[in-house]
This record gives structure tokens, C-alpha cells and sequence, in this order.
């Protein structure tokens, strides 16, 4: 039986909307953990940093090879892991004066450095092993076939194996490799 001036039969329902304190702190410390382990992460792309300096490194050799077949002359690519640097050669680099191949767009010697600020997308990447079948320099024949050179002998050799180049920033690395016989350029 209820009374009618009782506040228990006639007090409105409150509707609760709305988040508690304890609710919104909640969301803020979760966002707090996620954005302090998100954020670091944001500046140490290594992964595109290889792979913007592996598209760097296939650009130029498809431009020696392109210069070879051009020119119907050979081509030379050659890389230094001590120095760090990657150089182009319209003759064999053991003729002196060095024939480098001149750089289109800067119309100077065609040599990039990597680890260095010279060329942004190999200014965080070191350049590791390379090996066209024991060789680092790798040469482009009139019809654009791939061959190793060797410096004690200047002569050249048609590849037996794929021709690899190591790429590696922070602990990421990636492998450009060179197909004998096609010069088919891949990256993994």
C-alpha cells in the first residue's frame, strides 16, 4: 500500500549518463601507456629506411645497365663496403684518370655514400657484404648481361651465381640481389 505523499512512489528515476572519474582516468592512463611505447617507435623506421635505400641502389644499377646498352660499351658499379659508397664507372675503374659516369641530375661524378647525409635515403643505412661471385663490382655488358670484375686481373666474368648486395640500418637488413644471365634486380 502506498501513501500518496510518500517520496518512494513518486521520486523520478534518475538516468545515469555519463562516465565516472574512475572511468575517464582509466581511458587516459591506457592512452598514456600506449602513445609512450607508440611514439618512440614512430622515428626508427629502419624497415623504410632500407628499403627506400634498396629502391636507391636498383635505380642506379638499372641506369648503368641502361648506360651500357645506350653507349654499347661496358659499364662499371662499383661498391666499397670500408667506405662506405657505391660509384659508377663508364669504363674499368682501373684506368686512370677514373672514368665515372656522370650523375644526370647533379652533373658530377656518380658516387653515392650511404650512412651520410649527401643522399637522405641512405643516410641512416650502412652498406654490408657484397658479392657478384667473390667480386664487389659488378659490370654491365652492351646488352646489359651481368658480370663480376676482378681488379688484380681487370678482366671480367659472366656471373655463375646471383649477385647480392647486404643493406642494413638499426637491426633490419635487406638483400638487393642481381639474376645472372637477365640482371633481374630483386629486393627481400
Amino acid at each position: 500500500m502506498t501513501r500518496f505523499g510518500s517520496n518512494d512512489a513518486v521520486s523520478p528515476r534518475r538516468d545515469r549518463r555519463g562516465f565516472t572519474l574512475i572511468e575517464i582516468l582509466a581511458v587516459v592512463v591506457i592512452l598514456g601507456i600506449a602513445s609512450a611505447l607508440v611514439i618512440p617507435q614512430l622515428g626508427m623506421r629502419n624497415d623504410q629506411y632500407c628499403q627506400a635505400a634498396s629502391r636507391v641502389v636498383m635505380a642506379d644499377l638499372i641506369y648503368a645497365q641502361n648506360y651500357a646498352i645506350v653507349n654499347q660499351s661496358m659499364t662499371y658499379v662499383q661498391f666499397t663496403a670500408n667506405g662506405q659508397t657505391m660509384t659508377l664507372y663508364s669504363a674499368s675503374p682501373s684506368t686512370i684518370p677514373a672514368p665515372y659516369l656522370t650523375n644526370p641530375v647533379s652533373l658530377t661524378n656518380y658516387t653515392r655514400t650511404f650512412n651520410s647525409s649527401s643522399t637522405p635515403q641512405l643516410q641512416n643505412v650502412t652498406l654490408g657484404t657484397v658479392s657478384f661471385d667473390g667480386q664487389t663490382t659488378v659490370a654491365f655488358d652492351e646488352l646489359g648481361a651481368p658480370y663480376s670484375w676482378t681488379s688484380s686481373t681487370n678482366s671480367t666474368a659472366g656471373f655463375v651465381n646471383t649477385g647480392t648486395i647486404k643493406l642494413t640500418s638499426g637491426t633490419y637488413s635487406m638483400t638487393v640481389s642481381i639474376e645472372p644471365y637477365t640482371a633481374n634486380l630483386t629486393a627481400q
